[in-house]
């Protein structure tokens, strides 16, 4: 199963005012990381729309799991990978380490969207290509 893996320090900027993490930026580190998993297989934005005409991954549902606080100066671990394939939408799995120890666990589940005839700056959920499953293995 193809993972994406990223490390690095949580900066102040990524912080309260008590030095840890203001949660709202977790889901901005799950965003980048589904982008960098995709465009790791050769799946970037421009790519999907070139090769199978798809506009977005649109988020249908997201969550998380605090187990521990990130603080300021830690070294963070963010691992990100699919972890279900359905029809036309699929659930990417996160997980992040600071100083080595489980913090956060998070999840979204997104769609495989094309532009929708039917009305215009609109999408629509299309069936994922079995190609595109193949590249996670």
């Amino acid at each position: 199963m193809k993972r994406f893996v990223s490390e690095s320090k949580v900066e102040f900027a990524d912080c309260d005012s008590a030095g840890i993490v203001f949660y709202p930026n977790f889901y901005t580190w799950f965003d980048r990381a589904t982008e960098r998993l995709f465009a790791s297989v050769g799946l970037t934005y421009g790519n999907m729309r070139r090769q199978h005409g798809i506009v977005g991954l649109p988020l249908l549902e997201t969550g998380a799991k605090y187990l521990r606080p990130c603080r300021h100066g830690e070294a963070m671990r963010l691992e990100s990978w699919v972890d279900d394939w359905r029809e036309k939408v699929f659930v990417v799995k996160h997980r992040i380490e600071c100083e080595g120890r489980p913090a956060v666990e998070g999840y979204e589940t997104r769609a495989w969207a094309a532009s929708s005839e039917a009305a215009l700056r609109s999408m629509r959920a299309v069936p994922i290509p079995e190609s595109v499953r193949k590249l996670f293995q």
